[in-house]
């Protein structure tokens, strides 16, 4: 990349300056950037984030290796679409948006490409995108196609009018076949990766709160949870499961590797939410995708199982 002069009168921070000129990054993904020696002043690498950049000085932002690398756009099924919104399969390992360490494979280039009018919403550097889910979790997961249905949907996710269930298969057999998790979540202060439950003493904390019923058992080795989240935390499944100690299967971060799945078995399997032409309420289900119908089929084999609730979502594994 050419060398950016710093044309700032006054001193500014170093991640503050890159943020503010290299808009397709974050801000988390710049401080990570200087923090990996990405980063030159007049020709010396600086490794903080809160480096004072003088006015005039001569820096050198080096791309990462990887962003060179073009990753094939990926195929995803849609699951409905009109002239405002689509509403898509996600499958596993496909991440939302261009990261520091990915710019390119995402599911934002599929819609970019799928939806060009996508590219007309100017008002965010990731146009269409109203909701995430993690990069190995599964399942429905709705894109706006106008700016217009992009704040309609936004809305309603703030003001948590969208009903959002989820399959997933725990290890272990909860206690309580049913449950409320009414917990804080924030990010670990040893692990940034994470989030975990935490109390009053973290300025950060954001309220969250989950529900599960059980709906089948492996013996007293796993089972299969349905679970619906009212705020919509990063990784707040995951966070909350683990904090009860049964970690979803398969889970790497906040659990274990599994002989029956490669990735964390989490799938959004219903997305209700109103539509922005109509106001309709409607409801989307993503069918379960194959590794984890394959790891249930495992699980029964290997300890049998106990159906315990239908459950609200029509299974068809």
């Amino acid at each position: 990349m050419p060398i950016i002069s710093n044309s700032h009168i006054e001193p500014i921070r170093l991640d503050h300056l890159l943020t503010s000129l290299l808009t397709e990054y974050s801000r988390s993904e710049i401080q990570r950037l200087i923090q990996a020696g990405n980063v030159k002043i007049d020709g010396k690498i600086i490794n903080s984030p809160g480096h004072i950049a003088k006015h005039g000085v001569a820096i050198d932002f080096l791309s990462p290796p990887d962003a060179e690398n073009q990753m094939p756009t990926p195929f995803i099924a849609i699951l409905y679409e009109d002239e405002d919104i689509a509403v898509l399969n996600k499958p596993a390992g496909v991440i939302i948006h261009p990261t520091a360490n990915q710019r390119s494979g995402t599911l934002l280039d599929f819609i970019k490409k799928k939806y060009p009018e996508i590219n007309s919403i100017g008002e965010t550097k990731r146009p269409g995108i109203v909701h995430r889910l993690d990069q190995d979790t599964t399942g429905v997961l709705a894109v706006a196609r106008t700016a217009e249905a992009q704040f309609d949907l936004k809305q309603q996710w703030k003001e948590r009018e969208t009903q959002k269930t989820y399959l997933t298969i725990v290890q272990d057999v909860p206690e309580n076949l049913s449950a409320e998790i009414d917990a804080p979540i924030g990010v670990s202060l040893t692990d940034p990766r994470k989030r975990i439950v935490t109390d009053e003493s973290n300025p950060d904390r954001r309220s969250a709160f989950t529900s599960y019923n059980t709906l089948e058992v492996f013996g007293s080795q796993a089972a299969l949870l349905e679970v619906s989240i009212l705020t919509g935390r990063t990784h707040q499944i995951r966070v909350h499961l683990a904090a009860i100690g049964h970690p979803v299967l398969g889970d790497k971060l906040y659990g274990t590797n599994s002989e029956f799945i490669d990735r964390q078995a989490l799938h959004a399997a219903q997305l209700g939410f109103r539509l922005p032409s109509t106001h309709q309420y409607q409801i989307i289900n993503a069918p379960l995708p194959e590794d984890m119908t394959h790891c249930i089929t495992q699980l029964r084999n290997s300890f049998g199982s106990t159906h315990m609730s239908k459950g609200n979502i029509d299974a068809s594994w």
